[in-house]
């Protein structure tokens, strides 16, 4: 336990680094997909992972495993069935996680488990910790394809010629010293301009960077593949992480403490007419009768069915 303890410390410290060293750039010059994949690409510390590029690697693997999520986030799972945008799901978890249990794990209280089948992108016996970005693509810090080196990754960017946060930072001032306000009729004018160079530049920084990752990753293909491949019969101390796409809903559990929540059953009333309640969106994904009911304990049995595992280490 002091060991997971410890292991969360470092996992938030590392979150909160990472928003100061980016901190500075400017996020009003860039769209929120461009923001978020130019703030991972300057940092030199993380890697995407999207389907062209491991079925490029390893070909295409289907598997069949699990994802929970909350009440309140079932449409926005809906938009992913049968779209190449990723999705983390698992298929053993530790007796004592969350998961183990029926519980999300960044969904809240969860409670909503699909059983999904789709084509493997990534599978590692640890939680990876992923995160998406608004064009779908998963990153997961490079040091975890490096056993745990943190510079090796670093100085291939650095050498590839991918400027640093502290480089980009140089190139978007002197996007505004080229656009100083005086040549332009009105503020708003000058910063139009200034985020159009700037879009621009990410752009083609952006592009380059995907170019050298892509054959970095190609490079040290065998080492990487023990680690995005790893036996599926390896236990973990918390849940493995599988990101799958184009995945299809084979069936789904709900927890009968969620199920029979007021809000589950019926629309949202007065604060959005239009609001479908949770059981009507999830019935646009899936039949009635492919809909199993019950408590943790049911819940475990459904899941051992269909070949989950759960682990007692």
């Amino acid at each position: 336990m002091v060991v997971k303890i410890i292991q969360w410390i470092l996992r938030n410290s590392m979150i909160k680094l990472k928003q100061l060293l980016y901190e500075g750039i400017d996020d009003k010059w860039y769209p929120a997909h461009t923001r978020e994949t130019i703030r991972m690409v300057v940092g030199h510390n993380d890697v995407a992972l999207y389907p062209k590029q491991m079925e490029k690697m390893f070909g295409k693997q289907p598997i069949s495993s699990f994802h929970v999520t909350s009440p309140g986030n079932i449409k926005s799972l809906g938009k992913l069935i049968g779209k190449k945008k990723s999705i983390s799901t698992f298929t053993r978890a530790n007796h004592d996680s969350p998961l183990a249990k029926g519980r999300g794990i960044q969904t809240g209280s969860g409670g909503v488990i699909f059983y999904l089948q789709g084509t493997m992108l990534v599978r590692d016996y640890m939680d990876l910790e992923t995160v998406p970005d608004k064009t779908g693509r998963r990153w997961t810090q490079a040091y975890r394809l490096t056993d745990g080196d943190r510079m090796i990754f670093k100085t291939a960017a650095k050498k590839a010629g991918i400027p640093d946060v502290d480089e980009w930072q140089k190139i978007e001032w002197e996007i505004h010293d080229e656009h100083p306000i005086e040549n332009y009729d009105n503020y708003k004018e000058a910063e139009m301009a200034r985020k159009k160079a700037a879009g621009k530049e990410a752009a083609k920084v952006i592009k380059k960077f995907f170019d050298f990752q892509n054959k970095w990753l190609n490079k040290n293909k065998e080492k990487i593949k023990k680690i995005l491949r790893t036996p599926d019969n390896k236990p973990s101390g918390w849940w493995n992480e599988i990101l799958i796409y184009n995945p299809q809903v084979i069936d789904v559990f709900v927890l009968k403490r969620v199920w029979d929540d007021y809000y589950f059953q019926h629309d949202s009333g007065f604060e959005d007419r239009k609001k479908l309640s949770h059981e009507k969106e999830l019935l646009k994904y899936v039949d009635e009768n492919k809909i199993t009911i019950g408590t943790p304990a049911k819940f475990r049995k459904w899941y051992k069915e269909r070949e989950g595992i759960i682990d007692q280490i």
